[in-house]
C-alpha cells in the first residue's frame, strides 16, 4: 500500500464508509508491519459534509474547479494593480462562479443523498471563496482529497503525509529463553525453560496473553479517541468555515469599496471641468446679455 492511493481511495467512498474504511486500511497496515504507513493512514481526517461535496466535484467536474483558479489570479492582479474596472467585473464573475459552483454540488448532494443545508451552503461558500485568494487553497480543492476548511489554512495539510521510502518495518520481537538457565529435563526427555517460549502444551505465556490484551484495548482507544477527534474536527471547521467567509466577504467589500473610490474619484474630476465649462458659459451669457442692451440702446438713441 501506498498513502496516496489510500487516501484517494478513502476520500471517493461515502462519506459514512470513511472511518470504518480508514481504520480497517490502518489495522492492514499494522498487521503488515508497516506501522509509519498505518499511523498515517490513522491520521487522515473524515471529510465534513461540505469537504466530502469539494471532493465529488473535483473528481466529476474538475473543469468547474479549475475555473476558480483562473478567475482567482485575474482577481489577484486587479487588486494589486487597483484596476477598478477590472475589479467590477470580476466581482460580478466571482458571483456568477459562486452561484454556479453552488448548484453543481448542491445536484451532486442530491444525486447521493446528501441534502445541503444552509450551514454546509455557507461552508462550501468560505472553501470557494479561499480558494479564489489563494493558489494553494485551489490546488487543495482540486486534489479531491479535502477533509475541512482547516486544509485551507493549515500550510501542513496542503502536503499530504509520506512515508519515507526508505522506511522500514520493524522486525519482530520474538522472545529468547536465557542462555544462561539450564533446561529441564521432563521425564519424556523433552528439555524446557520454565519462562521460555510458549509450546503447543503449554500455550501462551502469562506475559505474551497481557500483551496480547494490552494491544487491543489500546488499538480499541486509539479508535474511539479518532473518532471523538472527528467530531471535534467538524465543529471546529464549522466555525473556522465562517471565519473564513467573513474574512473573505470582507476582502470582497475592500475591493468594491476600492472600486467605488475611484468612480468616485473620476465622477469628482468630471463634476470639476463641468462646473468650470457653466461659469464660462455663465460669464459669455452675461457679456452677450450687456452687448445686446448697449446694441437696443444704440439703436434707441438713432431712432428718436
Amino acid at each position: 500500500m501506498e498513502l496516496d492511493a489510500v487516501a484517494g481511495a478513502l476520500y471517493a467512498l461515502p462519506r459514512e464508509e470513511f472511518t470504518t474504511a480508514r481504520d480497517a486500511k490502518a489495522r492492514e497496515a499494522r498487521a503488515g508491519g508497516d506501522r509509519a504507513l498505518a499511523t498515517a493512514i490513522g491520521r487522515l481526517r473524515r471529510p465534513t459534509v461540505a469537504a466530502w461535496l469539494v471532493n465529488q466535484l473535483a473528481r466529476r467536474r474538475p473543469e468547474e474547479l479549475a475555473a476558480l483558479g483562473e478567475l482567482g489570479a485575474r482577481l489577484r492582479a486587479a487588486h494589486e494593480q487597483l484596476d477598478g474596472t477590472a475589479l467590477r467585473e470580476l466581482s460580478a464573475r466571482r458571483r456568477e462562479l459562486l452561484t454556479a459552483l453552488g448548484k453543481a454540488t448542491n445536484e451532486l448532494g442530491a444525486a447521493d443523498g446528501v441534502p445541503v443545508s444552509e450551514s454546509v451552503g455557507r461552508d462550501l461558500e468560505s472553501l470557494f471563496t479561499a480558494a479564489l485568494a489563494e493558489p494553494a487553497a485551489q490546488r487543495a480543492l482540486a486534489s479531491g482529497r479535502l477533509s475541512s476548511a482547516k486544509d485551507l489554512t493549515d500550510a501542513d495539510a496542503l502536503n499530504w503525509p509520506t512515508v519515507s521510502p526508505t522506511a522500514r518495518p520493524r522486525p519482530a520481537l520474538v522472545p529468547q529463553p536465557p542462555a544462561s538457565r539450564a533446561p529441564w529435563h521432563t521425564e519424556s526427555g523433552v528439555s524446557a525453560h520454565p519462562d521460555g517460549p510458549p509450546t503447543a502444551e503449554t500455550g501462551p505465556s502469562p506475559a505474551l496473553a497481557k500483551a496480547r490484551a494490552e494491544l487491543e484495548r489500546t488499538e480499541s482507544a486509539l479508535t474511539q479517541a479518532q473518532r471523538r477527534r472527528d467530531g471535534a474536527a467538524e465543529t471546529y471547521t464549522s466555525a473556522a468555515g465562517e471565519e473564513t467567509a467573513a474574512h473573505q466577504r470582507v476582502a470582497s467589500q475592500r475591493a468594491e469599496l476600492i472600486a467605488a473610490e475611484q468612480d468616485e474619484q473620476r465622477a469628482r474630476q468630471r463634476a470639476r471641468f463641468a462646473r468650470r465649462q457653466r461659469e464660462d458659459a455663465d460669464r459669455e451669457l452675461a457679456d452677450a446679455r450687456r452687448r445686446a442692451t448697449v446694441a437696443r440702446d444704440r439703436l434707441s438713441a438713432l431712432e428718436q
